[in-house]
């Protein structure tokens, strides 16, 4: 069977890690590192995912703090801890998810295929999409990864491989 027309809700992450708008930036990254993640749904009272923080955003305010904290983001070679200790010197921790997340969020349903959902990334130059169900309520996340997986899966149990 070919896996571009199989559903999201096969592959997708549904363990989903969030945050609240109005927690810290602190929060967030908090939450990033324990649990290995680059980005987390913003999800509010109603339990309606209203914006997307990343890593990327994080990095984006530190454009300002120095050279050096520019040249290790870029390379990739940023550690937390100096992340952590440049952005609390300039005081941005403090600030609000809501006030720096990304407010369209880029969704699919989990009726969505695997083409529509690389499709989607493609479009929208994003690494993850947010599963939602009728109601706006996040029910799983899927990752470029988890497409790249579902893809080489097919590839590898394939006859012609």
């Amino acid at each position: 069977m070919n896996k571009s027309c199989i559903p999201l809700k096969q592959i997708i992450t549904t363990d989903v890690v969030s945050i609240d708008p109005h927690d810290t930036l602190r929060d967030a990254l908090d939450v990033m590192v324990e649990n290995h993640v680059s980005a987390l749904p913003v999800i509010d009272a109603r339990q309606h995912c209203v914006g997307m923080i990343s890593v990327t955003d994080l990095l984006g305010m530190t454009k300002d703090l120095s050279d050096e904290l520019n040249a290790l983001s870029e390379s990739g070679g940023l550690d937390h801890a100096v992340l952590v200790q440049k952005l609390e010197h300039a005081d941005l921790l403090t600030e609000l998810v809501q006030d720096l997340m990304s407010t369209e969020v880029i969704s699919v349903t989990t009726d969505s295929t695997l083409e529509h959902a690389a499709r989607q990334m493609l479009r929208n130059h994003v690494h993850r999409l947010v599963v939602l169900d009728d109601q706006r309520r996040v029910i799983g996340v899927v990752s470029t990864m988890d497409l790249l997986a579902a893809f080489a899966e097919e590839t590898h149990t394939s006859p012609n491989s």
